[in-house]
């Protein structure tokens, strides 16, 4: 009978709960050391260290998202990142020596020549610089402290960019559909074109989706859910490396290094999610991740980060909503705003039919705004062009954007609110038009709106 009750105490003793739970009843200031990690995950973390830091250290959107700055300012970031003399200089030479291609000075922090010399910088860099380290090293076992150190970095760089991407959603500014979008033939539409297109639409579509990437970027600067937040930010940048890949947006290279980071803050988790979703055991409680060994000093680090992230936040829409105020949708619209089909068109006095063949002819003005004014031709291709309008002295100035040296004003009359007639010599002609402004409303794309209850299938 003892023998039968030993091995069933020794039994119990030797479960899985039971070890877990004498791992966690250690004496008070007690701490299990930790695991001893295996040379490759050594070498792997060393060089995933030294890439995701240059990356992130030199990447405009990420410099940008961390000061808290808008969406308007970030071509000001990427040109003082692109022009920085630590920089610059080794991009030029990794760009001229093996891709073959002398750098300019612009930078906007797409997929452009500067980005992808910088990749190759980094990943020449982080290839030198793992063995080095490595030798140096060569007696510590793990990387355990550090780690946690790192993940934060990580973590606040990712939040900023998922708070960088939703502010400029949740606002709404990233994605708009002009007027001169609803007459450009879809076919003239580039990929990229045709999603903004699409997303700017609908505003209430665009502004989800913003708040989806905030609420990732919250998750994140919160320690006890940084793990959540790092699987819904890799679910949403996922979907937007994919958006990017199929409809050819510049910004492949950055939305790809944002999965990579929101994978890297999950790798520790891995296992465990693994087993939580793919088997019926008990899930193992997470290593802990706390920064320091004072109970009330991870405290104040856990406030400190949560202050940080929601400042950050605040920024980032303060800064849009002032853009979108000033500069985006939400300013005045222009009296003349809207598409203004061309019912007559004179040239030195002499009238033209609107036939498609005619290259000198209009056939409509569109107004997007009282900066940006878009020429259409008979053929339906678009001119756009900066605009001065001037309501007092009654005046249009244009500037092609495809041509700065073509400029021309044309002074206006407006004999009715939908009634504009515009004179003025173009191109070392005298032009007169008459126009008459459409009803926005009669394009399905604006009128249309939400049916719950649909007799029939709705599809033009």
């Amino acid at each position: 009978m003892k023998v039968r009750v030993g091995k069933w105490l020794r039994t119990v003793a030797s479960s899985p709960a039971n070890r877990a739970a004498r791992r966690t009843l250690l004496p008070v200031g007690a701490s299990s050391p930790p695991p001893r990690w295996t040379g490759a995950a050594r070498t792997a973390y060393r060089f995933g260290f030294v890439y995701a830091g240059l990356y992130c250290l030199t990447s405009p959107q990420v410099y940008l998202a961390l000061r808290g700055g808008g969406m308007g300012r970030l071509q000001e970031a990427a040109d003082s990142w692109a022009k920085l003399w630590a920089i610059r200089p080794v991009r030029n030479w990794m760009s001229a020596r093996v891709l073959g291609r002398e750098l300019g000075d612009r930078f906007d922090g797409g997929d452009d020549p500067h980005t992808w010399a910088g990749q190759l910088c980094w990943l020449a860099g982080a290839a030198a610089a793992t063995p080095v380290w490595s030798v140096l090293d060569r007696h510590r076992t793990d990387y355990t402290t550090l780690d946690k150190w790192f993940r934060l970095a990580v973590r606040f760089c990712l939040a900023g960019q998922m708070f960088s991407y939703g502010a400029a959603k949740a606002v709404p500014l990233q994605f708009q559909l002009p007027p001169s979008k609803l007459v450009e033939p879809l076919g003239d539409l580039s990929p990229m074109g045709l999603l903004w297109a699409q997303t700017g639409s609908s505003m209430p579509y665009q502004m989800l989706l913003g708040c989806a990437e905030i609420a990732g970027g919250l998750l994140l600067i919160v320690p006890r859910t940084a793990s959540l937040g790092a699987l819904v930010s890799a679910a949403e940048m996922a979907q937007v490396l994919l958006l990017n890949m199929t409809f050819d947006v510049p910004v492949k290279v950055h939305s790809f290094h944002l999965l990579l980071l929101s994978l890297l803050l999950l790798a520790a988790q891995t296992p465990r999610l693994a087993e939580a979703l793919l088997t019926e055991r008990p899930v193992p409680a997470a290593a802990p991740t706390d920064l320091f060994r004072s109970r009330r000093a991870n405290r104040i680090a856990t406030a400190l980060q949560v202050g940080a992230g929601l400042w950050l936040l605040g920024a980032q829409l303060r800064n849009d909503w002032s853009f979108w105020k000033n500069h985006g949708g939400g300013r005045e619209t222009p009296e003349l705003y809207g598409v203004w089909d061309v019912t007559d068109f004179s040239i030195d006095g002499e009238q033209r039919a609107p036939v498609t063949t005619d290259s000198q002819r209009w056939r409509r003005v569109v107004v997007d705004s009282a900066d940006a004014v878009a020429i259409q031709h008979m053929d339906d291709s678009l001119d756009p062009c900066m605009a001065a309008i001037d309501m007092n002295a009654r005046s249009i100035a244009l500037t092609k954007m495809t041509d700065p040296k073509w400029q021309v004003t044309l002074a206006f009359e407006r004999p009715a609110d939908d009634r504009l007639i515009l004179e003025g010599d173009a191109d070392g002609y005298r032009l007169r038009l008459h126009l008459s402004r459409r009803d926005l409303g009669s394009f399905p794309l604006v009128s249309r709106g939400f049916h719950w209850v649909q007799d029939n299938s709705y599809l033009r």
